[in-house]
């Protein structure tokens, strides 16, 4: 199964993120000639993953979005993200190439794993082979997701996962020519990615005490070490020039939290990420629930197939 979908170009879109205590959705139109439109997102809290499907629903046809192309994520404990060296076959065999030789790396039979792949840039590459990214997934897991998407009655047209939709909204709100490292934070860790030229190059989850609660501090040490032991990977083991700037999004990531002993602990700029800078937002979308929407977001700006030679 094609879990990426194939390229696709959408004057408007919907991203869709299914979530253990709600749902989260955005609504995206390109006019042709300015930055994409955030429209509307929100987030909706449901009692149990059952009634997620018919709340998002009932939202969705009061709002008349019912039919627009929907692009939904994976949610991150769901899956695993291998990475290896490609083997030397045509694109369209990669995933399935690659399925044999994950097989000792996940907890489950082969037999019962969906995988798709991806291409990391050519010069991503620490020796003389591509490198590339194995997504693998149980297969209750995606039939789950499918039915979510099928009972809230979506129009889909491809399934997500959370490196590549953020790669898609950094793409849109950042300057990657020179290369970005982006730190999604939430309670008790967080993912980094390393993005340039609109590709993603690194991608590593981390644990981290933080709660990602309003008053709760960024654990500055901790962080920073995070960030350097990814940095020096990305730079002494895969030979490639360090990114210019540094963000953090997520829940309650806010300015305030990027104490100086954070943000003088690189040589890099470190910031927190802005999503106004590359889109025009809704006069109607607050703050904090953008915060919560940044994966569905991510999901409503794709326009390509990320890793495709």
């Amino acid at each position: 199964m094609n879990l990426f979908g194939a390229k696709s170009q959408k004057n408007e879109a919907l991203g869709v993120e299914f979530t253990a205590d709600g749902v989260a959705f955005a609504y995206i139109q390109r006019p042709a000639t300015q930055e994409p439109h955030l429209v509307h997102c929100e987030f909706l809290p449901c009692d149990t993953k059952a009634n997620a499907p018919e709340v998002l629903r009932n939202r969705l046809v009061k709002l008349g979005l019912q039919q627009v192309p929907c692009n939904v994520v994976i949610n991150s404990g769901t899956y695993q993200l291998l990475l290896g060296e490609a083997p030397k076959v045509p694109l369209d065999e990669l995933a399935e190439a690659l399925r044999w030789r994950v097989k000792d790396l996940i907890q489950f039979p082969i037999t019962d794993a969906v995988i798709d792949a991806f291409l990391l840039p050519e010069d991503s590459a620490r020796g003389t082979s591509r490198m590339a990214y194995a997504v693998v997934m149980q297969r209750n897991h995606l039939v789950q997701l499918i039915g979510q998407t099928k009972a809230a009655q979506l129009t889909l047209e491809t399934i997500d996962i959370p490196e590549l939709v953020l790669r898609n909204l950094v793409q849109t709100c950042c300057e990657t020519k020179r290369g970005i490292a982006l730190i999604k934070l939430a309670p008790g860790g967080g993912s980094l990615q390393i993005i340039r030229d609109g590709n993603l190059y690194l991608s590593r989850q981390f644990s981290l005490a933080y709660n990602g609660g309003l008053l709760d501090e960024l654990p500055a040490e901790a962080l920073v070490l995070e960030l350097q032991r990814s940095l020096d990977y990305f730079e002494r083991q895969m030979r490639q020039i360090p990114p210019s700037h540094v963000y953090l999004c997520g829940e309650n990531i806010t300015s305030d939290k990027l104490t100086a002993a954070i943000r003088n602990s690189l040589t890099v700029t470190i910031d927190v990420l802005d999503v106004h800078s590359g889109l025009q937002i809704g006069k109607d979308v607050q703050e904090h629930t953008l915060s919560l929407c940044l994966l569905a977001l991510g999901a409503a700006l794709r326009q390509d197939v990320v890793g495709v030679a």
